[in-house]
């Protein structure tokens, strides 16, 4: 519920700020707003927000993502079932691994095995459980914030 204000109040602080003169900047003011500017305008673009960054390192920014994401879910996270199968199938045609890797194979698929099984649920479940504490511990400080403002 939301406090009224009394209107007379509200007339009376308006009269009373409109008689007060207006207030000069000091004259340092400008000459240091204008060096935080410039000094905003030399800051490389890869240390801005991501929002002022060039299109191009944008877009590059995403695909890394992607593929990033796309490795850490074994491809089937982003592409389907389907694509994963398919690079799995192209990989096993080109098959340079028996004769470079031949001895290392039971190994790197032990290996493999753990990661699906073990490493990649707990990195996915992880980021979800990181990123519902993230929205919570948000609407737990909007609302202690909204609670210390509360007028009484």
């Amino acid at each position: 519920m939301e406090p009224e204000m009394d209107p007379k109040l509200e007339a009376l602080l308006h009269r009373e700020l409109k008689q007060l003169p207006p207030l000069k900047a000091p004259s340092s003011l400008a000459p240091g707003v204008m060096a935080i500017l410039a000094a905003r305008s030399r800051v490389p673009w890869w240390q801005r927000s991501w929002w002022d960054w060039p299109v191009a390192a944008k877009t590059a920014f995403v695909v890394v993502a992607l593929i990033v994401a796309g490795a850490f879910g074994g491809g089937s996270l982003i592409l389907g079932d389907g694509v994963s199968e398919y690079s799995l199938d192209v990989a096993g045609r080109l098959d340079f691994s028996e004769s470079i890797l031949g001895n290392f194979t039971p190994l790197l698929s032990a290996f493999h095995r753990l990661w699906e099984e073990l490493a990649q649920p707990f990195l996915i479940y992880g980021a979800i459980a990181a990123g519902a504490v993230y929205l919570m511990f948000i609407g737990v400080g909007t609302a202690c914030f909204r609670f210390a403002l509360k007028r009484i």
